[in-house]
C-alpha cells in the first residue's frame, strides 16, 4: 500500500511542477484551479484534465484519479503563501 501512496504523490508532484506555479485552492481544498495563459482566467476544470494525462502517463486506472487528487490538495495546503 505504501507504495502506492508514494507513487500517487509523485504524480500529485509532477501536476504541481506542470502548472508552474500557476495552480491554487479555492474554497477550503474543494476546488483546485489552473491559470490559463491562453484566454488569461483561473480555470476550474482544466486541472482535471491535466491530472487525467499525467495519470494516464503513469499508468494509473481511472478511479486512482482522486488519490492523486487528495495528494495535490494536501501540498498545495502545506505550501506557505507568498
Amino acid at each position: 500500500m505504501a507504495n502506492f501512496e508514494k507513487l500517487y504523490k509523485k504524480v500529485a508532484l509532477q501536476v504541481i511542477e506542470r502548472c508552474h506555479g500557476g495552480i491554487r485552492i479555492k474554497k477550503h481544498g474543494r476546488i483546485i484551479q489552473v491559470y490559463d495563459p491562453k484566454r488569461h482566467m483561473w480555470s476550474d476544470g482544466l486541472v482535471g484534465l491535466v491530472i487525467k494525462e499525467e495519470c494516464k502517463l503513469a499508468n494509473l486506472r481511472d478511479w486512482e484519479i482522486a488519490n492523486v487528487r487528495r495528494y495535490i490538495i494536501e501540498e498545495l495546503l502545506s505550501k506557505p503563501d507568498d
